[in-house]
């Protein structure tokens, strides 16, 4: 989220530097931010920006650039006056422009340094960071401007971007308008239409949680678990216990995924204290889910798994995550799902391993292992890879169908009180392979994803540099790491 390129500070107006919550990070004049999204910046950016070109009567056009990013559109034949209008217009604001096309340091733009030269491309934004100093909003997070040449018979843009190529004839550029972010802005027609790139159907969110530090939790668990035979650490405390991680993956969708319709917590413990009433967060309890109410209570994750497309109200589309996993920067919904719901799942490079299903395996290797050989019986291949420990983009509708073709497994998976050696896993790699082999399911291949042991000085230093996170726990004390090399720099965590 960050940009960490090297800065011309330049004079700052004395308006700026008396403004208390103005920093001095790195070299740039820095906004302290305890409240706004990535998303809320960038918007709130782009309206200071709207203001300044409708204060100058400057002319421009909103367009739609590459990803969905929005861009603003200015005459290059006003290059000169669009510098003392950006110049002038906000003295007590730390915009800076990062030039694209050019091997340029950011300028602050009061500094008088925007527009100037050859570059045609910038981003325009406010540095932002938290009160810790660690979650930083840099020039990814910006407004993109563009000069562009409005000749008379044709109009040249510096970039192609969502609608256009390079050159547009002026006979095929109709002026239109839209109103975005409660503003009518001049665009082209058809450039904000809906397109067949867009992945546009809701997207909700399941987190399974457990509160693991409830006495009562750990009472029922244990009175439960006598007689039964445990796989290898599916007992271990890590398991279960309760460090508050669901606060933080909830502040991550919200920082981060924003798209994100609603959020349904599937969880027997009580209310979390500082979880506030919330209209897009829902919890719910097993036996508003569970088919069969004689299968609860239940402290098998692999159960609750297999009932989630049972939930009430939850849409066709949804990414389901453990609380121990947490998004590190923007994510969009193409990143799961295609534009016709195909669902994009994280294969990881660990292997299954031979052998078969063993009471002292562990019962993720067991459900590995169930699942490899209902998917060969029913398609003549096999699997051999796990699935990353990450946010599974799922669909109910094949979830049920899943449950149709084997529904001996599902009910008896439904049924095991604790982890057992025939269960299956739905999230975790069943519905995907399952999904895969008929057409409803593809591996994501511009993620790459790494393992991270946080309690080892070499995983920690795993995390310098990364473009990107997405981090979980396990018993074994580890976090799972996605670097996404296709947008921005930095960490955000």
């Amino acid at each position: 989220m960050s940009n960490t390129a090297s800065s011309i500070v330049g004079p700052a107006p004395a308006e700026l530097l008396q403004r208390a919550d103005v920093t001095l990070r790195k070299g740039r004049h820095t906004l302290i931010n305890d409240r706004l999204t990535p998303e809320q910046a960038h918007v709130r950016d782009l309206l200071s920006i709207r203001k300044t070109l409708e204060r100058s009567g400057l002319e421009h056009l909103l367009v739609r650039g590459d990803r969905g990013r929005l861009v603003i559109a200015l005459d290059r034949a006003d290059r000169k006056r669009i510098n003392r209008v950006f110049t002038a217009s906000a003295p007590d604001e730390p915009f800076y422009a990062k030039p694209l096309d050019r091997d340029e340091p950011a300028a602050l733009v009061s500094a008088g340094r925007f527009a100037r030269g050859k570059a045609r491309v910038w981003r325009l934004w406010r540095p932002r960071i938290d009160p810790s100093g660690q979650l930083r909003y840099g020039a990814a997070n910006g407004v993109q401007i563009e000069l562009w040449d409005f000749g008379a018979e044709e109009i040249v843009a510096p970039l192609e971007n969502a609608l256009m190529r390079r050159r547009l004839p002026r006979t095929e550029a109709i002026d239109e308008r839209i109103e975005l972010h409660g503003v009518v802005w001049p665009t082209l027609q058809n450039m904000f239409a809906p397109h067949v790139s867009d992945v546009s159907f809701p997207i909700d969110m399941v987190f399974s949680w457990v509160d693991g530090n409830d006495p009562e939790f750990q009472k029922r668990r244990a009175e439960r678990m006598q007689g039964h035979v445990i796989g290898e650490g599916d007992d271990h405390e890590a398991r279960f216990r309760q460090i508050d991680e669901l606060r933080y993956a909830l502040r991550s969708v919200h920082l981060f995924a924003p798209w994100v319709r609603r959020i349904f917590i599937a969880t027997d413990s009580p209310r979390p204290a500082w979880l506030a009433e919330h209209p897009k967060v829902t919890l719910v309890r097993s036996e508003e889910f569970f088919e069969r109410q004689e299968d609860l209570p239940t402290h098998n994750s692999h159960a609750v798994e297999a009932q989630l497309h049972r939930i009430e109200g939850l849409s066709e589309h949804f990414l389901y995550s453990n609380d121990d996993m947490f998004f590190g920067r923007p994510v969009s919904p193409d990143d799961f799902f295609s534009p016709g719901g195909i669902s994009k799942f994280f294969e990881a490079t660990t292997r299954i391993g031979l052998g078969d299903t063993n009471p002292s395996r562990s019962g993720h290797d067991n459900a590995a292992r169930v699942n490899r050989r209902l998917l060969r019986e029913r398609f003549g291949a096999i699997t051999t890879r796990h699935l990353e420990h990450t946010a599974a983009p799922l669909r109910r509708s094949v979830i049920a169908e899943l449950e149709q073709e084997f529904p001996a497994e599902f009910r008896a998976t439904a049924g095991s009180p604790f982890r057992a050696a025939d269960n299956i896993s739905v999230t975790n790699s069943l519905y995907h392979y399952y999904a895969l082999m008929t057409g409803r399911a593809v591996t994501n291949e511009h993620s790459t994803m790494l393992y991270v042991d946080t309690t080892a000085r070499r995983g920690c230093a795993a995390w310098s540099g990364c473009s990107a996170i997405a981090i979980g726990t396990s018993s074994a004390s580890t976090t799972a790491a996605s670097r996404r090399s296709r947008r921005g720099s930095g960490c955000a965590g």
